[in-house]
């Protein structure tokens, strides 16, 4: 009887898994129709999941958007190939291309599905996969499309203060079955860098993808410990500092003893340490970078 129950189980975690792989290859939207009086989302799927999963949130450059669904009808998706969700709270997002969190009936497990729009009646490209990885002075993009159809190009954009600008073309292979394509950016900014993929139709639509962020090159900017040796206090002082940073002092014996973070201003104080050596590491909060220097406590 244990044996049985272990097999069932096992078949019924195999069917949740995988009615979660199953992600939308696009969807359509209106604001309204005699079902859906606040707006309908209709996700179309190429193979019909075995379980109509349950929106939970949607996501658009990274912002959750203030919208909430009704639970799914999937009664047309056997015939027309889409799962309907009624607004049941909120306005649906205007952007081009959502990043979709689900969750099946009968689990808590979270998967999210990055879906675009159909625009004009033709399918826009499809994004599998993108990764941005930094190599020394350069950064690697790379990205696999899983449909293209009456595609352009992929303009490679990265962000410059508050807006994206355009750094550089590739031609789409509209290959049905997709395609993979690389492009290398030669990049020696400070802090960290926002990458996109603006995906041009023929017809002059466009999509974004979603944004992946590297590193920079260098470490944190440098800093000053004064007076070093200090008498109990001393001070850290940080030139052009851009963003949060945390100030962490450990003991000899590598205990924290100390946390602080640096929010706006140059200087920071560290106040009320006993005599030994200490070291003292800055961080920087966004990038993950940090630099480590001693300092001596004295009588």
């Amino acid at each position: 009887m244990k044996l049985f129950t272990f097999t069932i189980s096992l078949l019924l975690l195999s069917i949740v898994t995988f009615a979660q792989s199953v992600c939308p290859s696009y969807f359509r939207r209106n604001n309204g129709n005699g079902a859906c009086t606040d707006g309908q989302l209709k996700l179309y799927y190429t193979t019909c999941p075995e379980t109509a999963a349950i929106i939970d949130s949607v996501y658009t450059d990274g912002i959750k958007a203030n919208v909430g669904f009704a639970s799914p009808d999937a009664s047309k998706c056997g015939s027309q190939g889409y799962i309907a969700y009624c607004v049941v709270g909120g306005n649906m997002p205007p952007a081009a291309t959502w990043k979709i969190y689900f969750h099946n009936p009968g689990s808590i497990a979270p998967f999210g599905c990055f879906v675009p729009q159909l625009l004009n009646g033709t399918l826009p490209i499809i994004i599998k996969t993108f990764s941005a990885k930094r190599n020394g002075v350069d950064v690697s993009l790379l990205w696999q499309t899983s449909y293209e159809s009456n595609a352009k190009e992929f303009e490679i954009q990265r962000k410059s203060g508050n807006n994206f600008v355009t750094i550089g073309s590739l031609a789409a292979t509209n290959n049905e079955l997709g395609n993979s394509y690389s492009f290398i950016d030669n990049n020696k900014l400070n802090g960290i860098s926002e990458y996109r993929l603006k995906l041009i139709s023929k017809d002059g639509d466009a999509v974004y993808s979603e944004i992946r962020v590297v590193k920079s090159t260098a470490a944190t900017v440098d800093f000053t410990i004064f007076p070093n040796p200090a008498v109990r206090n001393a001070k850290v002082y940080v030139a052009n500092i851009s963003q949060p940073t945390s100030v962490q002092v450990y003991d000899n014996a590598g205990r924290v003893v100390k946390v602080l973070t640096l929010k706006s201003g140059n200087t920071i104080e560290i106040n009320n340490l006993q005599t030994g050596v200490y070291r003292v590491r800055l961080l920087n909060n966004i990038s993950g970078e940090s630099v480590t220097k001693t300092l001596t406590v004295i009588q």
